[in-house]
């Protein structure tokens, strides 16, 4: 049952998700509130999940449009309805939902499965008085008050004199000759760190977040569960990632770095190729090239970039629903995915991270399920793993040599594509072990991390893991970067199984991907997707691999 076949919706013709989002929304404020509270006139006696399911849509869309406003920071939508027309339009969608799911039922196999999910959902979504949460507790304050003080010290960062945020320093660590001035970029970051964990005195603001988890997850913690949502034990998990870890360090140099020079010395890729991406426009003119090259052009998916910084933006990158996907008179429109990152200028790094969020882009714009299902998949790790299919390959020299005209020697190109990944690999260990014991000095915990693994020079007085958003507000979000490298690689390699050597630049890539990987949302279980298309559960192997090839 799909939502272009509920009648109650193509009769219609007004419904905002029901179109291409290119048209302007022009209908007045009181007929889409009256069109909300009524809703259309339904054919005869419409099935019950049918009429649920097509309010469920309409209530999804205001939800999303609610957000967009809000990542936008704006006092409208893009299409010009005001934020108060959209909080009371979502009121009145979440009213009519209330009333359909709670006269709902049904007999058959289907609609149960997709009645249990916006059961599930519908308390997130809702917003009413009976199902909303109640007052914020300790945690949550804590947790919102570390983020709103790490996204102001994140976003402006004055060094020598000009004004530079979380991303633009990092990415001159790489790109920066002069040692003593990566120096001063490195330590400039300090007001970051130390809106995460203070001066790590035993009460900074993360060491009593950590004891605040500790005593909430007594029935189990988001980073435990993260490789049995795989099929993989924790302790299996783990040694994945020490295993993979410990290649690194053997191809890194016999004394450690200091972490500023870390960056530099494994950035030479990235310092070669940046110039030839050096604005933002730049950016977003390779990767519309490079997604085009194989059947998914971000523009015909109507996929939308916000990129310049601005005052209390979200510091971290993501991808949302601007509006999902609709399957109309027997074709989907692709709805209108959002990116959003803080761009000051362009650069390899930059590219890489840009490609990533549009590969998170053109998956949303395949989920192709009735709208019950019509969501992220069950799995972060999974989402992530999918994002970083199409953004590894801009670390293939024949893919430089495409794109930006220039390339750099395979080992160089290997060293700056896992640099990021091992860096990853460290935060995910160090919140899987500092959770485990959170009694423990964070500090001493990444300083012997990151000499025992990474070959950086150890620096237990600075709290210089603490420039992460996710340690803050997602704990063991990190953990879906460091596991999705290992996913990605085995990915990788059974698509050059199935499509031969050089699959990248097939023209129905995308459509093959969509019909094997993207569409499922969460009609079908993440881990049943992964190993129906691998063949095998995950591995490490061919990580492992990649890896070992990086050893002198």
């Amino acid at each position: 049952m799909r939502l272009s076949m509920t009648p109650a919706i193509l009769a219609c013709q007004d419904h905002p998700g029901a179109r291409p989002r290119r048209s302007p929304h022009r209908r007045a404020a009181t007929l889409i509130l009256a069109w909300l509270t009524i809703g259309c006139s339904p054919a005869p006696s419409p099935a019950p999940v049918e009429s649920l399911e097509a309010g469920w849509a309409r209530l999804r869309y205001w939800d999303d449009q609610a957000r967009l406003v809000a990542s936008l920071g704006r006092d409208s939508t893009p299409t010009g309805l005001s934020r108060a027309v959209v909080v009371e339009s979502l009121t009145a969608a979440r009213t009519q939902t209330g009333r359909l799911l709670a006269a709902a039922g049904t007999q058959e196999r289907d609609d149960q499965a997709a009645l249990a999910v916006m059961r599930r959902d519908w308390p997130a979504l809702s917003g009413g008085s009976d199902s909303a949460p109640g007052p914020a507790g300790p945690l949550e304050r804590l947790t919102d008050s570390i983020y709103q003080a790490y996204t102001e010290a994140a976003s402006t960062i004055v060094v020598d004199g000009d004004t530079l945020n979380r991303l633009a320093v990092l990415g001159l660590l790489s790109r920066t000759p002069d040692a003593a001035r990566r120096q001063r970029l490195f330590l400039a970051l300090a007001p970051v760190w130390r809106s995460i964990n203070g001066d790590n005195e035993p009460v900074s603001p993360y060491r009593r977040l950590l004891t605040l988890r500790h005593n909430a997850w007594q029935a189990g913690s988001p980073i435990d569960a993260t490789g049995p949502a795989l099929g993989l034990t924790a302790a299996e998990l783990e040694n994945w990632l020490v295993e993979a870890l410990t290649r690194w360090r053997a191809s890194m140099p016999l004394e450690p770095l200091e972490p500023w020079d870390w960056y530099f010395d494994t950035g030479a890729a990235g310092r070669r190729l940046s110039p030839r991406v050096p604005q933002v426009t730049d950016l977003l003119r390779v990767t519309q090239a490079a997604f085009a090259d194989w059947g998914a052009s971000p523009a015909a998916l109507n996929i939308h970039f916000d990129l310049a910084p601005r005052v209390g933006k979200d510091p971290v990158s993501f991808t949302d629903f601007g509006t999902r996907p609709v399957r109309r008179n027997g074709s989907w429109t692709p709805g209108e995915p959002w990116i959003f990152t803080s761009y000051l200028g362009g650069g390899f790094d930059n590219l890489v991270e840009l490609l990533h969020e549009t590969g998170h882009g053109v998956h949303l714009a395949a989920i192709h399920v009735r709208p019950a299902f019509l969501d992220w998949p069950d799995n972060d790790t999974y989402t992530e793993t999918l994002a970083d299919l199409p953004a590894m390959e801009a670390y293939e020299p024949a893919w430089q040599q495409r794109f930006l005209g220039d390339s750099v020697p395979r080992a160089m190109a290997l060293r700056a594509k896992y640099a990021g990944i091992v860096i990853d690999m460290a935060w995910a260990l160090f919140e899987i072990r500092i959770h485990r014991d959170p009694a423990q000095d964070p500090n001493r915990l990444w300083a012997e991390l990151t000499e025992t693994f990474l070959a950086i020079r150890p620096h237990p007085e600075w709290s210089w893991w603490a420039m992460r958003g996710q340690l803050v507000d997602s704990p063991g979000y990190l953990l879906n970067y460091a596991v999705g490298a290992f996913l990605v690689a085995d990915l990788r390699a059974r698509i050059v199984e199935r499509r031969g050597p050089n699959p990248w630049h097939d023209e129905d890539l995308y459509a093959w991907l969509s019909a094997t990987l993207y569409h499922d949302g969460l009609a079908v279980p993440s881990p049943r997707v992964l190993e129906g298309f691998l063949g095998h559960r995950p591995r490490p192997d061919p990580l492992l691999t990649e890896l070992g090839r990086m050893i002198p």
